[in-house]
């Protein structure tokens, strides 16, 4: 018996599972090799986002200092002055139209120079304003590191060098104001460390110590750090003055 002229036809032009084996098998490959890409053009495109609520934190906390010299207090979650740092960053930023959160809604974090000598802020004891801010900056500026300022690490580690590791954050330089975006959190990534060693290399953005990394740090996946920084000096307010 013969086969009809268009069964034949469409049984010619049908896939054997040879092919379909094949196709599937391309279809997969090109999946796995999208997917990676395209999340991590996705992850890209949020760090680029969050640098730039940072970038607008810091041009408006700037802009406070110019017109009533102080910058914004670091106030503890009750919403009072924090002497020892860990600003509430909603609480401490509630009096500018930014945003305090990143674009994974994790907040920001803010710390600033309040020490009770040279305080920079428009809480605690004595508020900085127009008038003693410039010669605060002064006394700021004079003053040598010590546990519990605002700083950040002297020099940014070099990821292929493990010997410095555990010395590159071992001096700080103080700081007037800092501004954190943390990127992806991985609670159960233990390589997130407050303190480096020769094995690990830590992150100084953790931790309640008030010492950050500089911006320039590279983001590095293998020590799972994507933070976004920005520093702002002692030295670039005092060359705003006199206000």
């Amino acid at each position: 018996m013969k086969i009809p002229h268009r069964t034949r036809a469409w049984a010619q032009a049908g896939f054997t599972l040879l092919e379909l084996a094949f196709v599937m098998l391309v279809m997969g490959i090109v999946t796995s090799t999208l997917v990676p890409m395209v999340s991590d053009l996705h992850h890209r495109s949020l760090a680029d986002e969050d640098r730039r609520i940072l970038k607008t934190a810091k041009e408006a906390i700037i802009g406070q200092f110019l017109a009533t010299g102080a910058l914004p207090p670091c106030l503890s979650a009750a919403g009072v002055d924090s002497p020892t740092g860990n600003c509430d960053t909603a609480r401490s930023l509630a009096g500018l139209p930014v945003r305090v959160a990143d674009n994974r809604n994790t907040l920001i974090r803010y710390d600033a120079w309040n020490v009770a000598a040279s305080n920079l802020t428009s809480a605690g004891a004595s508020p900085s304003t127009k008038a003693t801010a410039c010669a605060r900056l002064d006394t700021a500026i004079a003053a040598a590191y010590a546990a519990g300022q605002p700083a950040q690490c002297s020099t940014a580690p070099d990821n292929q060098n493990s010997a410095t590791w555990p010395t590159y954050c071992a001096t700080a330089q103080n700081i007037a104001f800092v501004l954190v975006a943390t990127g992806v959190n991985r609670a159960t990534q233990s390589n997130e460390t407050v303190a480096s060693s020769a094995a690990r290399l830590g992150n100084r953005n953790i931790g309640t110590d008030r010492v950050f990394e500089r911006p320039e740090r590279r983001a590095n996946p293998d020590f799972y750090y994507d933070d976004q920084v920005e520093v702002v000096t002692l030295q670039e307010l005092k060359a705003k003055c006199p206000l």
